[in-house]
């Protein structure tokens, strides 16, 4: 009987761990990710992106029950150079007693050998040019030449020592990216994500959506592989899933209103006797809060955001209510949980909090 996805890539051995990489290298391979991961999204495709688990990124097709895993290396060379079937299919000696380390594709070949009771497919991504094949988007190995179909497969067969090489399982792709200019890339590809769900005329900044996900992605590749043990550890710990990104963009929405709310609010705390000096601080806590809210790593915003909502929700006011009088009885109510974050949040940012979840659940 075959063994489910989730237990194998747990119980199956990672053979090779990831080797230095220059910052260049996997600012690239970051925004790679980011770029598909988004049309993914827009494609409606169910999704989660694992950071080196396996591989420089593993792509499954489901979060609850995946069925079907893509391995993907990321490389990138200088603009103008080609990648040759001799650099894709090199091994290197190995030295003091220690085993051969793989070819690129090698290594992309061990994956399917370790799964192979599951549908997997082998991406090869890369910024340059294959001196083997015309320009294309994408070339999947079976459409090469004969000669080099034989020199990939024999490479394999050596390195591996298996009998059947699958050459329609790996494909072979030049990325889109460049490789000098792929942040500003991604960041027009962000820009037209949120025009996709928000329409053209939207206001959202793209550059706190991208420094939130991308300083997620970090997390999630440098947590170390070793200490996850179940399927539940793997997704929590090394991806990012639809799921996540459903409840992020509904965050950014969420901002988008927020921001629109504090005129609101204004008017109705000028009408309340606020000073222009509470006014200017909560003004600018309410900004730093509807950015501050896209981080995924603040848990204790996270955290007292949660609390604050419960308070918000449980209060009750009457129809005609004071934002200060809203203000007042949902501190008391998270009165000892405000006493723990006063080193961490300041009180106009904790009332702009408060105004902001108010305003929500209007």
């Amino acid at each position: 009987m075959p063994t489910l996805i989730q237990s194998d890539l747990i119980t199956v051995s990672q053979t090779e761990t990831a080797g230095s990489r220059s910052p260049a290298r996997f600012a690239y391979q970051r925004n790679w990710a980011l770029a598909e991961l988004i049309e993914y999204h827009l494609q409606g495709k169910d999704y989660v992106f694992a950071f080196e688990f396996h591989d420089d990124i593993l792509i499954l097709d489901s979060e609850k029950k995946p069925s079907n895993l893509q391995f993907v290396q990321v490389k990138t060379k200088t603009t103008g150079q080609k990648w040759s079937v001799h650099q894709l299919t090199k091994s290197v000696k190995g030295k003091d007693g220690k085993p051969d380390k793989l070819s690129i594709i090698g290594k992309l070949y061990e994956n399917k050998k370790n799964f192979t009771g599951h549908s997997s497919q082998l991406r090869f991504i890369t910024n340059a040019y294959f001196s083997f094949s015309d320009p294309a988007p994408s070339t999947i190995a079976d459409q090469l030449d004969a000669k080099d179909q034989k020199r990939i497969i024999d490479a394999v067969q050596l390195q591996l020592g298996v009998s059947a090489v699958d050459l329609s399982s790996l494909q072979l792709e030049q990325s889109s990216l460049s490789v000098d200019d792929h942040e500003k890339h991604i960041r027009g590809i962000l820009h037209n994500f949120f025009e996709e769900l928000f329409g053209s005329e939207h206001s959202i900044s793209v550059s706190p959506w991208y420094q939130s996900i991308s300083d997620q992605i970090k997390v999630k590749n440098n947590y170390p592989s070793e200490q996850i043990n179940t399927f539940d550890e793997l997704i929590r710990n090394k991806c990012i899933t639809r799921s996540e990104i459903e409840d992020f963009v509904w965050r950014v929405n969420c901002s988008r209103s927020g921001n629109n709310n504090w005129d609101i609010v204004k008017v109705q705390l000028q009408a309340e006797g606020a000073t222009l000096q509470d006014l200017v601080k909560l003004q600018r806590s309410w900004k730093k809060y509807s950015t501050d809210r896209l981080d995924y790593d603040n848990n204790a915003l996270k955290n007292l955001e949660s609390d604050i909502a419960s308070a918000v929700n449980a209060v009750s006011l009457g129809s005609t209510v004071l934002l200060k009088d809203v203000i007042a009885n949902v501190r008391k109510n998270v009165s000892k949980k405000l006493v723990k974050v006063a080193s961490i949040f300041d009180s106009h940012y904790i009332d702009s909090i408060i105004l902001w979840q108010y305003c929500e659940q209007l």
